[in-house]
């Protein structure tokens, strides 16, 4: 059995809170890789030894185009580049690299719709709309001419390629009845389907859509331009990436929507003459009906991510990955495969939250196995207890393993690299286990490198926070 695929997500390379990301001392992106990235490509190439090379897939949020500005999140690519494919090493993964992007790089799939669009009307044709969805299965061809164009700048790597996918991209195997179908997660999140709950609101029609390309097409230029290009928006983007840590804390971003709400209604008032308190409808004022739209976006969101914070999945969870998969991805798998597969893997990640399980799901024969790799990054000072990372793992027969990289430490301690399946009997979790155990010293490096980031990253959380309370204290004292 050949290790074919590993998936990585949520790396939000750019970001200063990415634990890949290596910022020097004044604040510049370095060159080199950070040490936490260069052990995890220590760890990997012990694991793989001389097996066949296997196809690196970035699943998502691997650049973090929404906060961060695009010079930076280059200069962090990079380093992953120069981690994996040294210039005078052994390169770790193939490449052709398959890019499936997520929300905070949504915009990198608008840039393959544009330049597809515009290569149409240069061979005589005019498109009717931009191509919102790719197919599932099958190499994709859209080329990501923004990770192309950086890897260029390494010459040693001619020839490389990242094509990508959008919002889902699998494997089939029809001898076996088998897939693996990959997606970046946001879909599964209320927050990234705001225009189609709108649309339901308004029309009284069900909220959530039928078929993958209802979903992009309603929500796709939503979260483009909240979520995925505000990095290099100057201040604003530096205020937007304040609003997105006030979101993970429901106090603080209940006094955040009631100052919103205030802006907006007074804005109203002022310059356009409308009153606030005039009556809409059974006693609701415009006043009301603004706050309720603030506190259900901004509000209701942080409430449902901070609760989110003490376990894995909740019931509304569950409900939204059942919809996706036996829905919208159901429909486009008939469509492409004439019929579900009896084994399904599905992986994701957007949650940081690494899981792996079992659902049942309406529509397929057995339960789907359901993989998350959580993230990079620490949204909070330091890690909550179900946050994490890890790497998944797919076979060349289409099993998926969970490389378990790290969790928050235990009485300060880091839990041991492993990998864990779904439940079900699996070749690649006994192969992968071997293969891990060989590389103990190369992991426990890693282990140790990623451990010491997070108490950095934490004290120096701890000290911004201190010092903007000593400003606060001061300017009012003054």
């Amino acid at each position: 059995m050949t290790i074919a695929q590993i998936v990585l997500s949520d790396l939000h390379l750019g970001a200063r809170d990415s634990l890949l990301t290596h910022v020097l001392g004044g604040g510049e992106i370095a060159r080199e890789p950070s040490p936490v990235l260069a052990a995890f490509a220590a760890g990997l190439r012990a694991t793989l030894g001389d097996r066949e090379k296997p196809q690196l897939v970035l699943l998502g949020d691997a650049l973090d185009l929404g906060l961060s500005p695009f010079g930076d999140v280059s200069k962090a690519f990079l380093q992953l580049i120069d981690a994996f494919y040294p210039e005078n090493g052994q390169e770790i993964y193939r490449r052709d690299i398959v890019y499936i992007a997520g929300n905070h790089d949504h915009h990198l799939w608008r840039m393959a719709q544009d330049h597809r669009f515009v290569k149409q009307l240069q061979d005589g044709q005019i498109p009717g709309d931009l191509e919102h969805i790719t197919p599932i299965i099958g190499q994709p061809t859209h080329s990501c001419r923004l990770m192309e164009s950086l890897i260029a700048q390494r010459p040693h790597l001619a020839g490389a390629s990242v094509r990508i996918a959008y919002p889902n991209w699998g494997l089939a195997d029809a001898d076996r009845k088998r897939a693996v179908v990959m997606h970046h997660g946001h879909y599964l999140d209320g927050m990234y389907r705001a225009l189609s709950n709108m649309r339901g609101f308004l029309e009284q029609t069900p909220a959530r859509p039928a078929t993958m390309h209802q979903l992009e097409a309603e929500n796709g230029s939503w979260i483009d331009f909240l979520w995925s290009d505000l990095g290099s928006a100057g201040e604003v983007g530096g205020q937007t990436g304040s609003l997105y840590q006030t979101m993970l804390s429901a106090g603080a971003s209940h006094d955040f929507a009631e100052s919103i709400a205030r802006r907006l209604t007074g804005g109203l008032n002022a310059k356009l003459g409308i009153n606030p308190q005039m009556q809409l409808k059974y006693g609701i004022t415009l006043d009301n009906l603004i706050r309720a739209g603030v506190d259900l976006t901004a509000g209701r969101a942080a409430e449902r991510q901070r609760e989110g914070y003490g376990h894995v999945l909740g019931e509304a969870e569950i409900g939204d990955i059942g919809w996706y998969l036996g829905q919208p991805m159901a429909a486009q798998l008939r469509e492409e495969l004439g019929e579900l597969p009896r084994e399904l893997q599905f992986v994701f990640g957007h949650t940081h939250k690494p899981f792996q399980d079992e659902l049942m799901v309406d529509g397929y024969a057995t339960p789907v196995g359901v993989f998350n790799t959580g993230g990079w990054v620490l949204d909070e000072p330091t890690l909550m207890p179900v946050q994490g990372c890890a790497a998944m793992l797919i076979s060349d027969e289409l099993e998926v393993a969970s490389l378990r990289l790290f969790n928050d430490p235990t009485d300060g301690t880091m839990a041991p690299v492993r990998v864990e399946g779904s439940g079900r009997v699996s070749r690649l979790v006994d192969d992968a286990s071997e293969a891990v155990a060989d590389a103990a010293d190369e992991w426990a490096a890693f282990s140790s490198e990623v451990h010491g980031r997070i108490v950095a990253e934490a004290d120096r959380r701890v000290r911004d926070m201190l010092d903007q309370s000593n400003h606060a204290v001061r300017e009012a004292a003054e």
